[in-house]
């Protein structure tokens, strides 16, 4: 799930980190920095374990309605599309989903709470009403409405982004990146076999690309100093310490690859960096940044210190 684009915005923030610290141990560093890639996937599999927490709730509070010294026709006789549903009994019983909850210690035990108040948020939706009294919904019935729960109900609410913002500091920025994770991940459940669906992985190359994170931010840190002078130096009129940090994180970051990663072409560096500077430096660092790496590139490729190798890629 996670891509490129998103490693280096992990990389860039523990750099930004590392260089804000007085602890200028790079192991600590980079460990800091696979911790907040590891704990995004958490973020996926309490998602994917909240069907079930729903309906588990959802059975109970039948069960309740039943209980009422006046109950109605419809509280002893209930719709149980929802706590039968196929597809949230083929996430309950995935041996592969429960090893992993099980290896990342997730659950919703002790949410009883905001379970509740997530389950009564949809509850009286007029699409979650017609499911329910659908008879002989059929398999795309269930899952249209678990969509409909992620999409109208979970995604949106607060009370789970605040719920998650108190368990990692790291995970709000990822939050759609992994629901978007969840939606694959239901539309990949089969109907002849509800418990064959194919779990996401963090990564598409998982050694590849965690190799990747760890070389861009040791190597960033290593010639930092080297990447610093570059930099002043086609920044005349400007002195290096009044630079936004940021600015000056993510120009480093993009010498780094122009210099050190001979498979990434010039341009993808280019347009990553250009990318990142809108959505994490002033609106003025676009063109400042994008104005100062064509510099760097056009000295760089006179003087043969950008070189790429592979197909396509031989400047």
């Amino acid at each position: 799930m996670l891509t490129r684009r998103h490693i280096r915005e992990k990389v860039m923030k523990a750099l930004y980190a590392f260089f804000q610290s007085d602890n200028q141990e790079i192991a600590a560093g980079e460990k800091e920095l696979f911790h907040s890639i590891d704990r995004v996937y958490d973020l996926y599999l309490y998602y994917l374990a909240l069907p079930s927490a729903l309906s588990h709730y959802a059975g109970i509070y039948l069960d309740e309605k039943k209980q009422k010294r006046l109950p109605t026709h419809e509280d002893l006789n209930p719709f149980l599309n929802f706590v039968e549903n196929p597809l949230i009994q083929g996430l309950e019983n995935s041996e592969e989903l429960n090893r992993l909850l099980t290896k990342h210690k997730i659950n919703w035990t002790g949410e009883q709470e905001l379970i509740k108040k997530l389950y009564f948020s949809f509850k009286d939706e007029s699409w979650f009403r017609e499911y329910l009294e659908k008879p002989n919904a059929g398999f795309e019935d269930h899952r249209e409405v678990l969509f409909n729960i992620y999409e109208q109900s979970l995604f949106p609410s607060e009370l789970i982004r605040q719920y998650f913002e108190e368990k990692s500091i790291y995970w709000l920025d990822d939050i759609e990146l992994m629901q978007t994770g969840v939606l694959k991940t239901i539309k990949g459940i089969k109907e002849e076999n509800p418990l064959d669906f194919r779990i996401q992985n963090l990564h598409k190359e998982t050694e590849e690309d965690r190799k990747f994170a760890s070389e861009l931010f040791r190597k960033t840190i290593v010639h930092s100093d080297a990447f610093q002078k570059e930099i002043a130096g086609r920044t005349q009129n400007w002195e290096i310490d009044r630079i936004a940090r940021m600015d000056v994180i993510l120009m480093k970051m993009a010498l780094c690859e122009l210099t050190e990663f001979s498979s990434i072409p010039v341009k993808v560096t280019l347009d990553e960096y250009i990318e990142l500077s809108k959505d994490y430096s002033s609106p003025q660092s676009k063109n400042f940044i994008n104005g100062v790496l064509d510099k760097v590139v056009s000295d760089f490729r006179r003087n043969n210190k950008i070189v790429k190798s592979g197909r396509g890629l031989v400047e």
